[in-house]
């Protein structure tokens, strides 16, 4: 897939159009509405409550960013089965497609536990110093993760992997991905770049020990992307 190169310490947009349904998800999300269970229930009927509360003006309303839901302001949502989380729970989703509301990408457990390899965040770390320098990447992140506020149970690093001399750290949101990124911006200089696809719901970070090592790595990159490693979800279909 063809992308927009980017000058390092620049923040911008990189978006693409994202159209195609995996059948096979379908599936999934038609097993899993078959399978109703009684705190989801519950949580339908709660989500119904709050539409009506929604209608009649007595929900949480912010003038900042037109966010409409009760004492929220971000509704995750599984990009694999379309489910929500809400009260503490993945529950369906009666919300996102009725009203505004500001929505953000995190597989949910049953999700995550289906399929390896899907994830919303990504940092990509080319370092010709990795091996002296690894397990220091790796603790910072993990420190990262640790310190998140108001983090929910999902909001994690799913997998740390070196390949190629590149260590990749998958995370399960942007928000966390986009800390690690400038943390170890901070902490390590060098130059970072961030890549955010489908309107702005994933995010790849890529930080580079000096800029003038980019090519060293090219080729590197080139042979992972061949075999489909690293790539988001959507990116992965042919």
């Amino acid at each position: 897939m063809a992308r927009k190169k980017k000058n390092f310490d620049e923040e911008e947009e990189h978006r693409h159009d994202f159209e195609n349904v995996d059948e096979e998800m379908d599936e999934e999300v038609d097993e899993l509405d078959e399978d109703v269970e009684p705190e989801d229930v519950e949580d339908v009927l709660e989500l119904e409550e709050i539409e009506k509360k929604l209608e009649s003006g007595e929900a949480f309303f912010s003038s900042d960013d037109n966010t409409l839901l009760p004492k929220q302001r971000i509704v995750f949502t599984c990009p694999r089965c379309k489910r929500i989380f809400f009260n503490n729970k993945w529950v369906k989703d009666n919300i996102t497609d009725l009203f505004t509301v500001r929505t953000e990408m995190a597989y949910c457990d049953r999700c995550l536990d289906k399929a390896t390899g899907e994830f919303v965040g990504s940092i990509e770390i080319y370092d010709k110093k990795l091996k002296e320098r690894k397990e220091e990447f790796i603790q910072l992140a993990r420190e990262v993760e640790e310190e998140m506020e108001n983090s929910p149970p999902f909001e994690k690093i799913i997998d740390i992997v070196e390949k190629n001399d590149i260590l990749f750290i998958f995370t399960n949101t942007t928000r966390l991905a986009m800390e690690i990124g400038r943390r170890i911006r901070q902490e390590f200089m060098g130059g970072i770049q961030y890549e955010w696809f489908e309107r702005n719901q994933f995010l790849r970070v890529k930080w580079h020990d000096e800029v003038k090592n980019k090519e060293y790595f090219k080729e590197r990159i080139r042979q992972l992307k061949e075999r489909r490693f690293g790539l988001f979800a959507f990116e992965d279909e042919d």
